[in-house]
C-alpha cells in the first residue's frame, strides 16, 4: 500500500502550513523542492529561476523530486509530501510549453497514495514574496493546471477545507485514517 501522501494546491494556499504542523507532530514529511531550488538559484549568477527558464527549472525539480520519492520508499512508513512530480507537469501545462513524454514517464513511475490533498486557492491569506512573484490569478490558473495533471494520471483529489492549520491537518489524518499521534 502506498504511504506517499501529496498535499499539493495553488502558491499561497497554505500547504507549507500544513506540512509544517504534521512534521512538528512527529510524521515523516518532504519540504517543497521548488522553494529550496529557487533559494538555491537565486544565489547563483545565471541560476536557473521558474519565471526565466521554467524548462531547465522543471528538469532540476524532477531530479529532486525523484530523490525524495526514493527515499520515502525505502523508508516505507506514512509521508507527507508538499507537492509530488504531478505538480511539475502542472506547472509546465500552466506555462503553455511542451510537455516531454519523460515527465509523464517518471510521474507514472513513480507512484503514490491514490489519494491528492489539494488546497484550494486562498485570497486571505495569499501573499507575495521573492520565492512567489505570481499574481493571485496567476496562482489561481496554476491551482487548476495542477489538478487537472493529478486527474489525468488518475488520481483522487481531496480538497483540503479553508480552515485554521489544525483543523486541516486533523482532516488529513482522518483522511488517512491515523491517529493524531504518528507511529514512530
Amino acid at each position: 500500500m502506498q504511504q506517499k501522501y501529496i498535499i499539493t494546491g495553488g502558491p499561497g494556499s497554505g500547504k507549507t502550513s500544513i506540512i509544517e504542523a504534521l512534521s512538528q507532530s512527529g510524521y515523516t514529511t518532504f519540504p517543497e523542492v521548488s522553494r529550496t531550488l529557487i533559494r538555491q538559484q537565486m544565489q547563483l549568477e545565471q541560476g536557473v529561476l521558474p519565471w526565466k527558464n521554467m524548462e531547465g527549472f522543471a528538469s532540476l525539480a524532477l531530479q529532486e523530486m525523484r530523490q525524495q520519492h526514493e527515499h520515502a520508499t525505502a523508508m516505507d512508513r506514512l509521508c507527507f509530501f508538499d507537492r509530488g512530480i504531478p505538480d511539475i507537469i502542472g506547472y509546465i501545462h500552466f506555462s503553455n510549453l511542451v510537455l516531454s513524454s519523460d515527465f509523464f514517464k517518471v510521474a507514472q513511475d513513480h507512484v503514490y497514495a491514490p489519494v491528492v490533498f489539494i488546497c484550494p486557492p486562498w485570497p486571505e491569506i495569499y501573499v507575495n514574496d521573492p520565492e512567489r512573484p505570481q499574481t493571485f490569478q496567476d496562482a489561481l490558473d496554476l491551482f487548476h493546471s495542477i489538478k487537472t495533471a493529478y486527474e489525468t494520471l488518475d488520481y483522487t483529489i481531496m480538497e483540503v477545507p479553508r480552515d485554521i492549520v489544525s483543523v486541516r491537518v486533523q482532516f488529513i489524518l482522518d483522511a488517512v485514517h491515523v491517529q493524531s499521534t504518528p507511529a514512530i
